[in-house]
């Protein structure tokens, strides 16, 4: 009797083990992967994630010939001992040219060993035919025997239904010149690419600086001191024109 019931509980602890290896296998899935710009923490309170990039030499000065921007790709999941290669492919829809546009400076993707990132690191060149026309490059990941895709999107906005990719990123890529954010025309005049480089060149600030982080009262001292480089200049005998044939002025309120 006492055997029957060491067979008998030998039985259920065998059935049990069996149900717990299906209910395992049933949740041994690949683990995701992703762009990590599209889904990271936020950086500061409400910032918007998206899932495309703008890359514009406009404000980079004219020594800027070409850059080297990082996109990071990410995984959900454990890390491992070894090297997981994932598919990345660019899309067809893309008008950049690799070797002409753009360069790919990884020889493979992979998620190294111990790490849940890889980076891919592009190089952009900065073209004259992007001063007039915007090129855009679409990069899409890919399911393979390492990752899946399963985390594709998310509506980001509930009333237009506007959704966010994880698993595709846009990048755009122009040498459009547009006006910095805080120009002011009372202090620096009419903007102009020639007038906006020239300044770079005699201040020694970053263009970028104008567009985000200048303050008024900086502003108003930028100003001053172009217009009296431009004067002294003119009394030199060298008139500096601005792209419509005239004479460069700064602002009426530093006249």
């Amino acid at each position: 009797m006492k055997q029957l019931s060491n067979i008998i509980l030998l039985f259920i602890f065998l059935i049990g083990v069996i149900a717990c290896e299906k209910d395992l296998h049933s949740f041994d899935v690949k683990p995701a992967v992703y762009f990590n710009e599209t889904a990271r923490l936020p950086l500061y309170q409400n910032e918007v994630l998206r899932d495309s990039t703008i890359i514009s030499f406009g404000l980079s000065g004219n020594t800027v010939v070409d850059s080297i921007i990082p996109m990071v790709v990410t995984c959900i999941g454990a890390k491992e001992s070894f090297d997981r290669p994932y598919e990345l492919q660019i899309d067809s829809k893309s008008t950049a040219v690799e070797g002409v546009h753009y360069q790919i400076m990884n020889n493979e993707y992979s998620i190294k060993k111990n790490r849940l990132q890889d980076t891919v690191f592009l190089k952009i060149f900065r073209l004259e035919e992007m001063k007039t026309k915007e090129y855009t490059l679409f990069f899409s990941l890919l399911d393979n025997d390492n990752f899946s895709t399963s985390m594709k999107e998310k509506v980001r906005n509930p009333t237009t239904g506007e959704k966010i990719s994880f698993v595709t990123y846009k990048w755009y890529l122009n040498d459009i010149v547009r006006r910095p954010g805080r120009w002011l025309d009372g202090f620096l005049g009419p903007f102009s690419r020639k007038k906006l480089y020239l300044m770079v060149d005699v201040l020694g600030i970053e263009a970028e600086y104008l567009d985000k982080n200048v303050s008024i009262a900086e502003t108003n001292a930028y100003g001053q001191y172009m217009q009296r480089y431009l004067n002294e200049q003119a009394a030199q005998g060298n008139i500096i024109l601005d792209e419509d044939d005239q004479p460069m002025v700064m602002g009426s309120s530093v006249q």
